[in-house]
C-alpha cells in the first residue's frame, strides 16, 4: 500500500491526467470559455503556508504542460513577490486568497477596505481575475459573508465558489487528507456527488481515468503534499489535529457528518 499525499503521489497525479488528452483549464479559462459543459479538469491551489512546496507543485505541472491557478494569502509566509512572479514565468494564474472579514473580526466596513489594499497590492506584482476565500476553519466568521454587503465583480474580478456554486460540476478538495467532505467545513459548492466515495488520490485518479462526464474542479494545497519521512509524519500528524478541532467545531454547530 502506498502512501498517500506525498509529492512522488503528485507527480503520479499529473502524469494521469495529462494522459486523459482532457483539456486542463485555470479558473479564468473556464469562465472565458463561458462555463462549459464537456468533460474538462479545472486544477486550483490555495497557497496557505509554504511556498517553497507550492512552487515545487508548480513545477510538477509545468513539467507535464499542466496550467492551474494558484490562491495566494497575504501573510509574511506566502505573500512573496518573487516567488509570486516566479509561478506566473511557468505559466500558471494567480489568484487573491482573501480573508479579510476574519482579520478585521466580522467589521465589514474594515473588511473591504483591508480587500481593496491587498487586491490592489497584488495587482501591482501579477494580473489579477479571479479570488477564492480563505475558509478560516476555526474562525467562526466565514470570509465569503462579505459579499452579502458588497458586489465583487466591482472589482473585476469572479470569485470562484460564488461563480460555480450552482452550476453541473464535480468538486474535489484535499482538504482534511481526504478527498471526501468530512472534514471540509466551508470549501463547498452544490456539486454532483460521485456513485462510488472517492478518499484517496488513487480513488480520484480512477474516476478522472474511466467516469468523469462533466467539468471536474480539483483543489489542491501545496502544504499538504510532500516528501522525506520527517516531513511526512509532520504533516499526518498536524492536519490529524486540526481535523480533530474541526470535527469538534461541526459537532458543537450541529454540521457534523461522519
Amino acid at each position: 500500500m502506498t502512501i498517500d499525499f506525498t509529492l512522488q503521489k503528485y507527480v503520479r497525479f499529473c502524469r494521469i491526467i495529462k494522459e486523459s488528452s482532457l483539456p486542463i483549464l485555470t479558473f479564468s479559462e473556464f469562465i472565458e470559455k463561458g462555463q462549459p459543459q464537456f468533460p474538462l479538469i479545472v486544477l486550483r491551489h490555495d497557497i496557505d503556508r509554504s511556498f517553497q512546496k507550492a512552487v515545487q507543485i508548480a513545477e510538477v505541472e509545468a513539467s507535464y504542460g499542466l496550467r492551474s491557478t494558484y490562491y495566494i494569502r497575504m501573510t509574511k509566509q506566502v505573500y512573496r513577490p518573487s516567488m509570486i512572479r516566479k509561478l506566473v514565468r511557468r505559466g500558471h494564474e494567480v489568484g487573491y486568497h482573501y480573508e479579510t472579514l476574519t482579520r478585521a473580526k466580522g467589521d465589514c466596513f474594515l473588511s473591504i477596505s483591508l480587500f481593496e489594499e491587498e487586491l490592489e497590492m497584488l495587482r501591482r506584482i501579477v494580473n489579477i481575475k479571479t479570488i477564492s476565500m480563505h475558509g478560516s476553519p476555526l474562525s467562526k466568521w466565514n470570509n465569503m459573508d462579505i459579499w452579502k454587503f458588497y458586489d465583487y465583480k466591482k472589482y473585476d474580478v469572479d470569485e470562484i465558489l460564488l461563480s460555480i456554486a450552482y452550476f453541473n460540476i464535480h468538486y474535489f478538495t484535499d482538504t482534511g487528507r481526504s478527498w471526501e467532505r468530512s472534514y471540509n467545513i466551508r470549501d463547498r459548492v452544490g456539486s454532483i456527488s460521485p456513485q462510488n466515495s472517492i478518499c484517496s488520490t488513487e480513488d480520484l485518479i480512477e474516476y478522472l481515468q474511466f467516469k468523469i462526464e462533466g467539468p471536474v474542479f480539483i483543489n489542491v494545497h501545496p502544504n499538504r503534499w510532500t516528501s522525506g519521512f520527517f516531513n511526512l509524519c509532520i504533516s499526518i500528524f498536524s492536519d490529524w489535529g486540526i481535523n480533530q478541532i474541526k470535527r469538534m467545531i461541526s459537532k458543537i454547530n450541529g454540521t457534523w457528518n461522519s
